[in-house]
């Protein structure tokens, strides 16, 4: 994979997650204090951003920085990312729920 084919990859996954995420891409901008039109620029393939910017893109998205650099687009990995995005907004309580629920599930089967 060469330089280029890079900043395109990580820039349709910036996209993607931004979209999983219902933000607009000035939304995301202001959220990580970014140029709207250096986000752009990133997202189209254009530029790389800087660690500093990649750590508060992942930490502004809720999601691990290697999340980031997931480049598999499939249903079901675009499923795992929107779902591990919900998880980290769950308190213990309800962390505890969900995992009786999913244990319930796989009994059902």
């Amino acid at each position: 994979m060469n330089e280029q084919q890079l900043k395109k990859l990580f820039g349709q996954r910036v996209r993607e997650i931004r979209k999983s995420q219902n933000l607009t891409q000035e939304e995301l901008a202001e959220l990580i204090w970014m140029d709207p039109q250096h986000l752009c620029k990133m997202e189209n393939g254009n530029h790389f951003p800087t660690l500093k910017n990649i750590i508060k893109l992942a930490d502004v998205l809720n999601i691990d920085v290697k999340d980031l650099f997931s480049y598999d687009n499939s249903e079901e990995n675009i499923i795992l990312d929107k779902i591990k995005i919900e998880i980290k907004k769950l308190d213990q309580k309800e962390l505890k729920f969900l995992l009786k629920t999913i244990l319930s599930l796989q009994d059902l089967r």
